[in-house]
């Protein structure tokens, strides 16, 4: 799974770090602790989001520096990919 960086038209960026079943699991930065959620492909073009060329580690790099913190499964995310442990690749929209 190829870690991918998006933003949406508010400039709000999430990392996409892995895939479960139809379902892509990403982490939103947002105001409150970071965390993995589970969304469809679909939903995420809902929500407004495109692939950004942004590096990953970069992306991840900032997000564990979260003012409010980030949680265990986030940041074993955020470390995998720093550490490009993160394996395969995603094709995504």
């Amino acid at each position: 799974m190829q870690p991918t960086v998006l933003i949406n038209h508010h400039r709000q960026t999430a990392i996409i770090v892995a895939k479960q079943g139809n379902k892509l699991q990403l982490i939103k930065l947002g105001t409150g602790q970071l965390t993995v959620s589970s969304l469809t492909a679909a939903k995420i073009e809902t929500l407004g989001y495109r692939v950004s060329d942004y590096s990953p580690c970069e992306a991840a790099q900032t997000y564990l520096r979260h003012g409010a913190g980030v949680s265990k499964r986030a940041k074993m995310y955020l470390e995998q990919i720093i550490q490009n442990r993160i394996p395969g690749i995603l094709n995504l929209i």
